[in-house]
Formats: C-alpha cells, structure tokens, sequence
C-alpha cells in the first residue's frame, strides 16, 4: 500500500496584508530576528552570567513583491511621498502553509524603510524593499 512521504513544507506563500485584506504578494523575502543580548555579570566577577534581550528589531529584506494597485486604492494606501508615509499605514507580511492555510510567520506592524519600485500596468512591483516590523509570531 502507498505511503504519502512529506515532511517538508515546500507550498508556502508570503502575502502583504492591510487591514486583514490581502493587498498583495511577496516572492523571495528574508527575516531577521535581533534581540540586541547584552551580557550581565555580578560586581567583582568578570564571568558573563547571562545574555539579557534589550531590544526587539524584526527586519525584512523583500525582493519581487507585487501590490495589486485596485486592492490598495479601495484600502485607501496612498505612499505617494514624505507626508502619505508619516501617516503611519503599516502592513502585516505574512507567511502562509499554502495548501492547509497555517500561519508560519507573521510579522506585524511593518512600516516601508527603503527600496526600488518599478511600476507595471495593472500593478506596482517593488524590486527589493526594507521593512522594519514591530512584533512577531509563529514557530518560523
């Protein structure tokens, strides 16, 4: 009788979500986890006891993602310069089981750093970006 052999997930997706609506898809993207650890020792023991996490900085580098023009004009996203960004619109990227659904990683609360963007009919296609995300969840 024939088993079913995965034990890998190969069928991910990366979405960019606004709002809990799907304004678009990501398709290379690299995350970075840094808790900045500094070490603490007692007074007269040079002996680091334990790295302590200080800051949370969760970074995204993304190539090849793809907003849907439609989607984000009926979200109300304009970044059409310095005063549409200081509005504070952030997005959710999330990483997706793409055959059961599951949530792998979700990186919440990302705000645009930096990037390229080249425009295409029907779409807006940023060739690499930078995003800096306030909080994260999922095994990874």
């Amino acid at each position: 009788m024939p088993t079913i052999n995965r034990k890998v997930i190969s069928g991910n997706t990366c979405m960019v979500m606004f709002d809990g609506k799907q304004i678009g898809l990501i398709q290379d993207v690299s995350m970075q986890d840094d808790y900045s650890p500094e070490p603490a020792s007692g007074i007269g023991d040079i002996h680091v006891q334990e790295y302590v996490p200080t800051m949370a900085r969760h970074s995204l580098n993304v190539s090849h993602m793809m907003l849907i023009k439609d989607s984000m004009s009926a979200a109300g996203i304009k970044m059409e310069n310095g005063d549409a960004v200081l509005q504070g619109l952030v997005i959710d990227i999330v990483v997706a089981n793409k055959e059961t659904g599951e949530i792998i990683r979700r990186y919440r609360g990302c705000t645009y750093a930096s990037g390229g963007i080249d425009v295409r009919k029907h779409t807006i296609v940023m060739e690499s970006a930078q995003f800096m995300a306030l909080d994260v969840t999922g095994p990874g």
